[in-house]
């Protein structure tokens, strides 16, 4: 608060009612008086008023009881009468700083019967804080006409123009289902929801970084602009090259099947079977996979790219580094009810990076990157999508029955849980890959610091006998330490990275559209809600940190 000098007013002030105004010392306090007189009425609350008036006092800060107390005494008073009933309060201001330095705001407190503020002195001030920014003139004028305001800017810096990262614009157009004919022949560059692209294809535009500009705070200090990041094209792209006329369009260099990425766009391969079973063996290559048929209970496949299956997976095992649709649905156990050369009946493992399309899923084991779809139905299985799950689409019928499911933003289905009751786990708002991805990335740093510690030792042995260091040996060993230390300091980065995702999601839900059975429980973040008898449908979500169904 900046403090007013207020002159001491003194004296006594007539006044034709017999009643007199003056400020004590030290100059502040309203004191009221009265001298009676034979034939002179006393004043009253207009009279009052009237006497503020005359020295210019009408804004003063009055006591109501103490104005109200005074006059009642003058009805009756036979001496004279002397009471404080107020005091005289020049006006003052404070100035506040924004956190980032880029504001000068003034608060601007009325006088009461005192001394306004002045220009001059909001100046002063702001000039004692330091601040070399420009007062602006209009709005101090302004603001001193109106008499007060609440953290009003009056001076301001400039505010750092931040610059654009590198972004990456995927050049790639969706391409909708094929309505071929039955009896036509499949056509590779028709295969519904699995784009292909051609040597030439324009897969994804760079669009390098544009850096910001610096900016200036009050006290005319340089406020630095965030740097930004110009990041290239991911290294290793397979199928796919910089365009030598221009390096910042990625194009593809062979023809396939687009597995798009954050810095990147590879072009797999793609490789097309009649079924998956004993004739043909187990798959694995680095490229995409269509199979007209089914695949068998009891077959591996492991691919980089895609996976279409135009029939059924049975119990089998699938790997894909980009998505799968399965036409005929994911069915665990085989209808025979033949055992595996195991002696036990298997359930179907299904894993990709991408995403999984089923007309239905059941005993199976389900990963996805990203989401998972199903157009009937989820029974007795287990299910994980680094985004959603979604069961029944736009007909409103899907179910989710026995196992888990598990997704990190959201799970949608008509209804949860059967209603014979059976156990039915459903959550949501944590990442389901989180604890195993955390556990590989823990051994992989236990293996690396292993490794790096023979290293060191190897190093410090030639150290000390340089004649062992035949030919360039020392050279190797300090390159293979420098490397193990980098792929370290990596990792240490990807475990930070992974530790912001064992925090809540905000917003994950629960969407059950029409009913949620006895025997379902419900994870939303930390927490859990177990449904004891059926209930209509609804969002489930945290609302206070509470599990809520709206």
């Amino acid at each position: 608060m900046a403090p007013l000098h207020k002159e001491n007013i003194g004296g006594l002030m007539s006044h034709e009612s017999g009643l007199s105004l003056e400020l004590s010392e030290p100059g502040e306090q309203v004191r009221a008086r009265y001298v009676p007189e034979t034939g002179r009425l006393p004043p009253d609350h207009t009279a009052f008023r009237e006497c503020l008036a005359s020295h210019g006092w009408e804004q003063a800060r009055l006591d109501p009881r103490a104005v109200a107390q005074f006059l009642s005494q003058c009805q009756q008073a036979d001496r004279e009468i002397d009471a404080t009933v107020g005091a005289l309060v020049d006006g003052a201001f404070e100035l506040d700083i924004s956190d980032d330095r880029l504001s000068v705001r003034l608060t601007l407190m009325r006088p009461e019967g005192g001394r306004p503020v002045t220009g001059v002195e909001i100046r002063r001030a702001v000039a004692e804080r330091g601040v070399t920014a420009q007062v602006q003139s209009l709005v101090l004028e302004a603001t001193l006409a109106e008499g007060g305001c609440e953290l009003r800017e009056i001076a301001a810096g400039i505010a750092p123009r931040q610059g654009q990262p590198a972004r990456f614009v995927n050049l790639l157009q969706p391409r909708k289902p094929a309505q071929a004919d039955d009896d036509a022949p499949m056509d590779l560059r028709e295969l519904g929801n699995l784009m292909l692209v051609s040597p030439g294809t324009a897969l994804m535009r760079r669009i390098p970084a544009e850096p910001g500009s610096d900016g200036v705070d009050v006290f005319g200090k340089t406020l630095a602009a965030d740097p930004v990041e110009d990041t290239p094209f991911a290294e290793g792209l397979t199928g796919a090259a910089a365009d030598p006329d221009d390096p910042d369009l990625l194009v593809a260099v062979l023809a396939g099947s687009p597995v798009v990425g954050m810095h990147g766009i590879a072009v797999s391969p793609v490789v097309q079977v009649e079924s998956v079973d004993l004739h043909s063996g187990n798959v694995a290559f680095d490229g995409t996979l269509r199979v007209s048929g089914d695949i068998r209970t009891g077959m591996s496949v492991k691919v980089t790219g895609d996976v279409v299956v135009d029939g059924v997976i049975e119990a089998a095992t699938i790997e894909a580094g980009g998505s799968i649709v399965v036409k005929g649905g994911i069915i665990g156990k085989a209808e025979s009810g033949h055992a595996d050369p195991g002696g036990t009946i298997s359930r179907a493992s299904v894993r990709c990076q991408g995403a999984v399309q089923a007309r239905f899923i059941e005993n199976a084991v389900v990963e996805a990157g990203t989401e998972v779809t199903v157009e009937s139905g989820i029974r007795q299985s287990d299910v994980a999508a680094g985004e959603r799950i979604v069961v029944g689409g736009t007909s409103g019928m899907g179910s989710i029955s026995g196992g888990r499911s598990r997704a990190l933003l959201a799970v949608r289905a008509a209804v949860l849980g059967a209603p014979a009751g059976s156990a039915t786990i459903v959550q949501v708002g944590l990442n389901p890959y989180a604890d195993a991805q955390r556990a590989a990335l823990e051994a992989d740093r236990r293996r690396l610091l292993e490794e790096q510690n023979k290293v060191k030792q190897l190093v410090a042995f030639f150290a000390k006998n340089p004649e062992r260091a035949v030919g360039d040996l020392r050279e190797k060993a300090r390159a293979t330490l420098f490397r193990s230390s980098r792929d370290l300091f990596e990792l240490e980065e990807k475990l930070a990275r992974l530790g912001e995702q064992m925090h809540p999601a905000a917003g994950a839900v629960i969407d059950a559209g029409r009913r949620i059975h006895g025997g379902v429980t419900l994870h939303v973040g930390n927490r859990v809600l177990k449904v004891m008898e059926d209930k209509p449908g609804g969002q489930i979500r945290l609302i206070d940190d509470r599990i809520a169904v709206t």
